[in-house]
């Protein structure tokens, strides 16, 4: 029993001498760390660019044998570098190791009980700059379609949140105006001519730069396109001769110059107005006739050849591209009435 004993303690004591020896043995090693560049004051408005594509950082870190393996071991590890206000352009950032060290011990403790002995690079070339607000002009210009009411902006104006770099070096946008023009055309074409509509157009800030902003991002606007209007060819249009309501029922007929009745009369006649419109009187789905209407005096000069204008019913939005030519005819009594429309 007392050997057992003897042997329990020697083994306990060498595994704590092990154990101290082991965290009395210092190793290195090199941590890939990837960091951000952030602004001491958000307020600011500071943007940090790194130059050169440099992305990473090379730590080199020294401490106790376990510390180090288990650092090794957490994988990707991501710091946050605070920068104070910088003018906008470029700079040159040194690296600050204890900062590294302190943002790295807010992800593992650990990190607390190594030493960084280097950073690479140690310093970092930069390109600062400021977000900027600034009132810019909404406005509806360079417009190719035809309109019965030009566009009206609900909003006349918008905030712009840009890169004072951008803003500096690009005179267009010191100009202070946005064009929705093109923006709303192209949401237009494919309206109902004629009709009044009101669509949101979104306000495009890529011409202000990268990481522009604009509020809000859409405005309103209302406006009438105008209506497409064709001229057509009607063939056989038919005209009526029709006698006044005091002559009616009297026995009295229409005919041409050589007495025959004018059963039938058409015209040929050019109409404009609204594509759809005139389709539909191509197609038949409306009806245009003509009428002459005769009056007393008419009436009274039984045989005498007369010329007159018909007067041409359209359908809504349908009118004559030209004058109607005017028809010969006669009346003549002891026959019945001639056809009425």
């Amino acid at each position: 029993m007392r050997q057992f004993r003897l042997l329990s303690v020697t083994a306990v004591l060498t595994l704590l001498i092990w154990i101290s020896a082991d965290s009395l043995v210092n190793e290195s090693a090199t941590l890939r760390v990837t960091f951000e560049w952030v602004p001491a004051n958000p307020a600011s408005g500071m943007v940090v660019r790194s130059e050169e594509g440099i992305e990473r950082l090379d730590v080199e870190a020294i401490g106790p044998r376990r510390i180090v393996e288990a650092a090794q071991a957490r994988g990707k590890l991501h710091v946050r570098l605070v920068v104070q206000d910088l003018p906008t352009g470029p700079s040159v950032l040194s690296i600050d190791r204890g900062q590294v060290r302190r943002e790295l011990a807010e992800l593992w403790s650990g990190f607390s009980n190594l030493t960084i002995t280097s950073v690479k690079p140690d310093a970092i070339p930069i390109l600062a700059d400021h977000f900027v607000q600034r009132t810019i002009t909404l406005e509806a210009k360079k417009l190719t379609l035809g309109f019965e009411v030009e566009p009206q902006l609900q909003k006349k104006t918008a905030t712009l949140k840009m890169r004072e770099s951008y803003f500096a070096a690009n005179p267009e946008s010191q100009a202070g105006v946005l064009d929705v023009g093109p923006d709303l055309e192209r949401l237009l074409k494919d309206q109902v001519p004629g009709k009044s509509v009101t669509l949101r157009v979104p306000l495009d800030a890529r011409k202000f730069g990268p990481d522009a902003e604009l509020s809000p991002p859409s405005v309103e606007a209302t406006a009438t396109l105008k209506a497409q209007r064709v001229t057509e060819t009607i063939p056989t249009v038919p005209i009526f001769v029709a006698v006044s309501f005091s002559n009616f029922g009297r026995p009295l007929q229409a005919v041409n110059r050589d007495g025959a009745p004018l059963s039938l009369v058409t015209q040929t006649v050019q109409v404009t107005g609204l594509a759809e419109d005139v389709a539909k009187l191509v197609r038949g789905e409306t009806r245009a006739y003509g009428i002459v209407q005769l009056k007393e005096d008419d009436i009274q000069a039984l045989g005498a050849v007369k010329l007159a204008t018909p007067e041409f019913h359209l359908p809504k939005g349908i009118e004559l591209a030209q004058a109607p030519t005017p028809i010969e005819f006669k009346l003549v009594a002891g026959a019945e009435p001639g056809p009425r429309p």
